[in-house]
């Protein structure tokens, strides 16, 4: 009976909280009317409140951050374990224990860099996040980063900023479509507050996230984006992300200096994403309890670090020094392969973090060493280390995220100095080139391939490779016999009023179609008409499909032959007809596999 109780007590709790949640938005819409808010001011309504709750949440996370690396590294390593570097490796893997549970119960809103997931969520869930995500990803990701994982901060409050968007989108019960703009304005926001970057904050989410540039998804996104950035700066200040030398663009060289770099970039971040693949896997083949996992990577993340502390967290004073040229070469050249390493290690055990704080780091890191590199044989290009760090920043950082728009405003914008914009571009393009040649899926869009979900191709194609013929096609279809006559042909058409009529042997194979176009051929002869039979008029071994394939092989063949249905059969061999599947049918199909509130708006709540 306890049980019973505690349900229904559990249940009416629900209850009135929706009860609560819908007299709420009535009020909020009834508000709307009186004003005559039309559907863009709506929108733009919105976007302010998301930015401002997105820049609410970004200042959260940073003090989470700042909290738990007080906690483990002045607290607990230096006070309690008296600053031994020998045993350091103990932060990190206390900390994957901490955040274990919570990866064990929550792994999709815990593990990993969240980006793929929010993706995922606008191109397929209509932009539906669990709310609980922000909670669960403020903690985890605070908790490996503080501990001195080596994952970025950036992925993670792109996720939650999402998250934000969804949940007041869930409020508001607006559409689909409106949804998916919603999740864009959080990580916008998110973006810009962490990076201290609106600019970057909204081409991450146009470039990235929504791949849609379009006017009406623009400017809610940048009015997202720069409320979260003002909330961040009251509440923090106006502080950049690393101290910025001013790159000066002295000769010719320079740019040519950003060829070798765009190349070594380009191939760095194939490594990178191979790396971070490869350890993926490894840690998926252990057989041991999925909460262990995250503990065992920051161990071994723990252990490069007794040597080289540089690669834990973000470590922005290694970026300082190696903008600034503080770093001989050859130690540049392991901190970057390092770096690429501990990350692999901590977001291949399921650690909680990004990749954009890493990339930003070991992009840095290979600018520098070029630049420092190149000093040594051109005298005249020494202290432009520099800038060749900022340029290699957005070229590692392109291919891996797939936004080279993103990249080079991101930058650009820490950078604050429109002369390092043309070496910038130069290096990013040939960056994406040469990453190009080995893979045309960056990390976030290889990681949704791999779930089944092709954003390379487009939203539209993922959809409708999703569904296969035999979901959708029909069994009632209209047949005659190879010997039947003209005058039967003809009857069948009419009497049916049908556009396509299939020629089937004793087998019930397919042998030919006829459309009405065969028909208007013939229809003049009439004295032949008692000569003519159907096989003289059809057309032989039409385009077939099968049931096993995709809507979007149907639309692939639809375009073979401008026809509005097409022939389904069982296989190659026999071509037993088994069906029809109608290209009207298809654009049905797309429709209702999207979200069950695109068609819904806030006219429907109010």
């Amino acid at each position: 009976m306890k049980g019973n109780s505690g349900h229904t007590n559990e249940t009416s709790a629900r209850e009135r909280l929706e009860t609560v949640s819908n007299e709420s938005r009535r009020a909020i819409y009834s508000v709307f009317e009186w004003f005559r808010v039309g559907d863009q001011v709506f929108h733009i309504i919105m976007a302010v409140v998301i930015g401002a709750l997105s820049g609410l949440g970004g200042v959260l996370f940073l003090k989470a951050i700042k909290f738990f690396e007080w906690a483990f590294f002045h607290q607990l390593f230096r006070e309690v374990l008296g600053r031994k570097q020998e045993i350091i490796f103990l932060m990190p893997l206390l900390g994957g224990l901490l955040i274990g549970p919570l990866i064990q119960r929550f792994p999709k809103e815990a593990k990993g860099d969240g980006v793929p997931s929010a993706m995922e969520a606008i191109a397929l869930r209509g932009g539906i996040i669990s709310p609980r995500t922000v909670g669960i990803r403020t903690v985890t990701a605070a908790i490996t980063i503080g501990s001195g994982g080596s994952v970025g901060r950036e992925a993670p409050i792109a996720q939650i900023g999402a998250a934000i968007g969804s949940a007041v989108g869930q409020f508001m019960k607006v559409s689909a479509g409106r949804m998916r703009s919603f999740v864009a304005c959080g990580a916008a926001g998110g973006i810009a507050a962490v990076f201290n970057a609106p600019i970057g904050g909204v081409f991450f989410s146009l470039e990235v996230l929504l791949g849609d540039f379009s006017a009406a998804t623009f400017a809610p996104i940048v009015v997202s984006s720069v409320v979260s950035t003002v909330v961040m700066r009251a509440l923090i200040g106006n502080v950049l992300v690393f101290d910025m030398p001013r790159y000066v663009l002295a000769s010719g060289k320079a740019i040519l200096l950003s060829v070798p770099l765009g190349i070594l970039c380009g191939l760095m971040a194939v490594l990178f994403m191979a790396s971070l693949e490869t350890s993926e896997k490894a840690f998926n083949s252990l057989r041991l309890p999925l909460w262990v996992k995250p503990a065992l990577g920051g161990m071994l993340t723990g252990f490069i670090a007794i040597y080289f502390p540089h690669v834990l967290g973000t470590d922005e004073m290694t970026v300082d020094s190696a903008v600034w040229g503080y770093l001989p070469w050859f130690m540049l050249a392991v901190i970057a392969l390092l770096k690429i390493l501990a990350t692999s290690i901590s977001l291949g055990s399921g650690g909680s973090g990004g990749v954009l704080g890493p990339c930003v780091f070991i992009g840095s890191v290979l600018g520098a060493f070029t630049g420092t590199v190149a000093s040594r044989f051109m005298p005249d290009l020494f202290g432009l280390t520099g800038g060749c760090a900022l340029i290699g920043m957005a070229s590692f950082l392109a291919p891996v995220i797939g936004g080279p728009m993103t990249s080079i405003l991101i930058v650009f914008e820490m950078a604050g100095n429109y002369k390092i914009i043309l070496p910038l571009m130069v290096s990013v393009v040939i960056s994406m080139g040469v990453a190009h040649q080995f893979s045309r899926y960056s990390l976030y869009t290889y990681k949704l391939h791999k779930m089944g979900v092709d954003l390379v191709a487009g939203r539209e194609e993922s959809v409708l490779r999703s569904i296969l013929v035999q979901k959708v096609m029909r069994e009632d279809f209209d047949a005659v016999d190879l010997s039947a006559s003209f005058n039967d042909v003809i009857t069948t058409f009419f009497s049916r009023r049908i556009d396509q009529l299939y020629l089937t042997g004793k087998d019930g194979a397919l042998k030919g179609v006829i459309s009405l176009m065969d028909l208007r051929l013939h229809l003049k002869d009439q004295d032949r008409w008692s000569q003519i039979h159907a096989v003289d008029v059809a057309t032989p071994d039409p385009v077939a499909m099968m049931p096993n394939e995709s809507l979007l092989d149907a639309l692939n063949k639809f375009a073979y032959r401008n026809s509005s249905q097409l022939p389904v059969v069982s296989d190659p061999h026999e071509r037993k007809l088994v069906g029809v599947i109608r290209r009207s049918d298809v654009l049905n199909a797309y429709q209702k596999s999207l979200s069950p509130f695109e068609v819904m708006g806030p006219e429907m709540f109010r």
